[in-house]
């Protein structure tokens, strides 16, 4: 891999920054909208998956870390997207099969051979805290605020969100997480087990490159097997995947959603 491979796309449009470090031993993933939210669009996505597809051609990748760009890692999907997607007219097929699209681009992450760390840091809001579920390990740093927003929302969580929260945290903790809209901080992600270190503000990110040396350190064949039996595998979460589109797309009709999903995150969108 070169020191640094971008997609070709243009000023406006959100993007993915893929980097390496040590002779191509480490890729690093940044999400960067360049407006310092990391908005999850389909666009970002789709450059994402690509840069994915790159990762896996290239035998020389030991460890990936995935980052989001500025004070936040990401503040999940935007909300013209969501609102958009409780417009009158649409079918339950065509929104069913663009939600399945849509986590089938950012699950990609679970397609990746060797060890996947997340770093989090600012506000980490609606299906972003997937990335502290399915990566092999997160670190945060003191700036974290982490809310899974799906409920008030009156929307159902997709890309099997509760059962990845419930396979580490517990499910007591996933449903506190799920069901009653809480932020909580880094030191408590650490405390309850949702990412593995907290560290103070801005030294998730040394911390993740550390760690990512160590692994590239360690023989890859041995750390590549216990990936495979450590590790989530789409298979295991398919038929959640399917639910929770077709639930998702029947929420998305309802009255209560509109009106919700119509004041959302009002520090960001006013």
């Amino acid at each position: 891999m070169s020191k640094s491979s971008e997609l070709s796309v243009s000023p406006s449009e959100p993007t993915v920054h893929l980097e390496s470090l040590d002779d191509g031993a480490i890729a690093v993933l940044t999400l960067d909208d360049s407006k310092g939210t990391n908005v999850m669009s389909p666009g970002m996505g789709d450059v994402y998956s690509r840069h994915i597809a790159f990762i896996l051609k290239d035998p020389a990748v030991r460890a990936v870390i995935l980052r989001g760009a500025g004070k936040n890692f990401s503040i999940g999907g935007h909300r013209d997207m969501l609102i958009d997607l409780g417009r009158a007219g649409r079918s339950e097929k065509e929104l069913h099969d663009f939600m399945l699209a849509f986590y089938n681009r950012w699950l990609q992450i679970l397609s990746i051979p060797v060890p996947v760390i997340a770093v989090l840091q600012g506000d980490c809001l609606g299906v972003a805290p997937i990335f502290a579920c399915a990566a092999d390990m997160a670190f945060a740093d003191d700036t974290l605020n982490l809310q899974v927003t799906f409920a008030g929302l009156g929307l159902y969580p997709g890309m099997a969100l509760p059962t990845l929260l419930a396979r580490k945290v517990g499910p007591n903790q996933a449903s506190l997480l799920t069901m009653t809209n809480e932020i909580i901080s880094g030191r408590e992600a650490e405390r309850i087990g949702l990412v593995e270190r907290c560290m103070s503000a801005g030294a998730a990110y040394e911390q993740a490159v550390r760690t990512a040396r160590s692994i590239a350190a360690s023989a890859p064949s041995v750390v590549k097997l216990l990936k495979r039996n450590l590790g989530i595998k789409k298979t295991d979460i398919a038929a959640e995947l399917e639910m929770s589109a077709e639930q998702q797309a029947r929420d998305f009709q309802t009255d209560e959603y509109r009106t919700r999903v119509a004041n959302y995150l009002p520090n960001y969108y006013g």
